[in-house]
């Protein structure tokens, strides 16, 4: 597994655990920790009260490493856990400055003419989304996947674990929660490619091998069959011929199907963040056409978010915007 996956894997485990009232001593960076569980957590986990954390699969151990049945153990856990959430954050500073300069600085516009109008207080909801994911093939893969939304422009932001925030409290939204899911799970298949792209470019490997393999063993026996064609007469041969093809073409479909993939991604939890942002109005100029777009500076992050590229979803600070419509465009989309 990669350093990263490690830390990930070791938070994610110290994160279950504490929640659930057990009292974790595993540092960042370390290879192993310990857990001194309460009676019931031990009781769910099926072993006694002190539980040593380790990335290794070691008999007796909790071992945070997808290979083991690290995800099977904790799943009651995570079942147990509320799947829905939502704090605020009542008061944050916000940029009092002319916004002019820092969007320039901040964004490219690669095609239009944008002007800053004004800026205006308010209050944003952000959902963060957790997924399970998971490609399933010749062999598998799983990670989980967060995505955090800002839900009035669809953009994703890089924002800290929000119930590690320190200044939130508990929050009963007047709304019901705006329909993020189709566009967070755009983004995390977006993030499952980037992630896995190691793990399956090993399996295209393999599957180019075994092609070779395949296709070099039927080759010989066609040989073969062109070689023993003096003791058998033309019809035999052409129809031998014919089976040998015929088997080639049904393994290689085998081959394929055993390497096809299957991916899925199983929303787990969502957290809905109400907090104070600065609305940057902007209007944009595109040839004939102009529209009027909202940016917002995030006082977490003390900077602006970046656009939603209204075709892949991705976030983009060098934008592109269409002819007719004006709506923005990343770079690679805006071609």
């Amino acid at each position: 597994m990669s350093a990263d996956l490690h830390e990930r894997l070791r938070q994610f485990t110290r994160t279950i655990l504490e929640r659930r009232g057990a009292l974790v001593e595993w540092p960042e960076g370390a290879d192993e920790g310990w857990a001194m569980l309460t009676p019931e957590l031990s009781g769910r986990l099926g072993g006694g009260e002190l539980l040593r954390l380790t990335h290794q699969p070691i008999e007796g151990a909790l071992s945070a490493n997808l290979a083991t049945d690290f995800l099977e153990r904790l799943a009651p856990l995570v079942e147990a856990e509320p799947r829905v959430a939502a704090v605020q954050i009542p008061e944050m500073y916000l940029k009092r400055a002319a916004m002019d300069e820092p969007v320039a600085r901040t964004f490219a516009w690669l095609n239009a003419k944008v002007k800053v109008t004004g800026t205006e207080a308010q209050r944003v909801e952000y959902h963060e989304w957790t997924f399970r994911a998971a490609i399933t093939s010749e062999d598998t893969w799983e990670d989980v996947i967060t995505v955090t939304l800002n839900s009035t422009s669809g953009s994703e932001v890089a924002l800290p674990d929000i119930l590690a925030l320190m200044d939130t409290q508990p929050h009963t939204p007047a709304n019901a929660a705006s329909d993020t899911c189709a566009s967070a799970t755009q983004r995390a298949a977006a993030h499952v490619e980037e992630r896995a792209a190691a793990f399956i470019g090993r399996l295209e490997s393999r599957l180019r091998r075994d092609r070779k393999r395949l296709k070099d063993y039927y080759n010989a026996l066609l040989r073969e069959t062109k070689e023993g064609g003096t003791n058998e007469d033309a019809e035999k041969a052409e129809a031998k011929r014919r089976v040998v093809e015929l088997e080639l073409r049904r393994k290689t479909s085998e081959l394929e199907e055993r390497y096809r993939l299957q991916v899925a991604l199983t929303p787990l939890t969502l957290v809905r963040l109400e907090m104070p942002a600065l609305a940057v109005q902007c209007d944009v100029f595109r040839k004939q056409a102009r529209k009027q777009h909202t940016l917002y500076w995030n006082p977490l992050l003390t900077a602006l978010e970046p656009m939603r590229c209204a075709r892949c979803g991705a976030g983009a600070f060098a934008v592109a915007f269409t002819d007719d419509t004006v709506e923005p465009q990343c770079a690679a989309c805006g071609r």
